[in-house]
This record gives C-alpha cells, structure tokens and sequence, in this order.
C-alpha cells in the first residue's frame, strides 16, 4: 500500500514528456504505510519473543514437575540435598525469564529508535535456549549425585 501525499499522482510518462526530476519528486513525497522490510523485522521479532515466551512457561512448568518428582525422594539419610535441583531450575527458569525481559525491552527500544530489531530477539532466544541447557545440566549433576564419579569423589 503506498500513499502519497503529492497532489495529483505520479506523472505519467507522455511522448512530451515527464522528465525524471518529476518522477523522483512525487516518490519523494511518497510515504509507505508498511514497508515490506519493516513488517518482516516487526513479525520475526515478535515471533522470536513469542516463541521465547512460550519456551520459559514450558520450561518453568518442567521444572517444577521435575523438582517435585526429584525432591519427593530426597531424604538426608542417602546423603542427598535438594539445593543442587532448586538451582538447576531456578537457573533454566529465571535465567530465560531474565533474559526475556530485556530482550523485549531492547527490542522496543530499537523499535521506538526505528532500527532493527529481529536481531536483537535472534540473540536473546540463543541466550535464553543457552540459560535452560546451563539449568538442565546443573539439575542433571544433581540428579547423578554423588554415586557418580568425579574429580572431588573418593568413592
């Protein structure tokens, strides 16, 4: 959709002619509504936060299913501390809810400064994906215990 603002449209090309300095003084005094490289920035950013949004629901709600089913057989007698599962959700969880936030904010500011942003929303969604992987492993280390075997373990 394009809407001008000059008066009486582009100038049509006549044998006598329209010169170039015409066409290119009514497209300068066109503005477009949605420009198509806009559009596709606003969709893909709002996808990518969308997609970010939904991931740390679906991982809070995870966690705390697997925090529950973890810690219902923790007891101290095995030598177990629910801590490490905690940590392993809260950083999953909090981490990709932190990072969430500020990519919403630093996108709308690229927004509000007309800049790109789709960008801003791909990092943020690396970073958060990055957050829960780092909470799974802390939740998995715990989960192996200390039956495992590792460099402190004299077992």
């Amino acid at each position: 959709m394009t809407w001008s603002n000059v008066p009486g449209g582009p100038p049509q090309s006549a044998p006598s002619g329209s010169s170039s300095a015409q066409r290119a003084a009514w497209e300068q005094g066109g503005t477009t509504l949605f420009p198509a490289a806009k559009v596709a920035d606003r969709v893909s950013t709002v996808l990518l936060l969308a997609f970010g949004t939904v991931m740390t629901v679906v991982t809070a709600v995870v966690g705390i299913i697997a925090v529950a089913s973890a810690t219902a057989t923790c007891d101290a007698s095995r030598g177990c501390s629910p801590g490490a599962y905690f940590g392993g959700a809260a950083i999953a969880v909090g981490g990709a809810f932190v990072i969430g936030v500020a990519t919403a904010v630093l996108a709308i500011g690229a927004w509000v400064r007309r800049r790109s942003s789709w960008w801003i929303a791909a990092v943020g969604f690396v970073l958060a994906i990055a957050c829960i992987v780092w909470g799974g492993v802390v939740f998995a280390g715990a989960v192996d215990g200390p039956t495992s075997s590792s460099v402190g373990s004299t077992a």
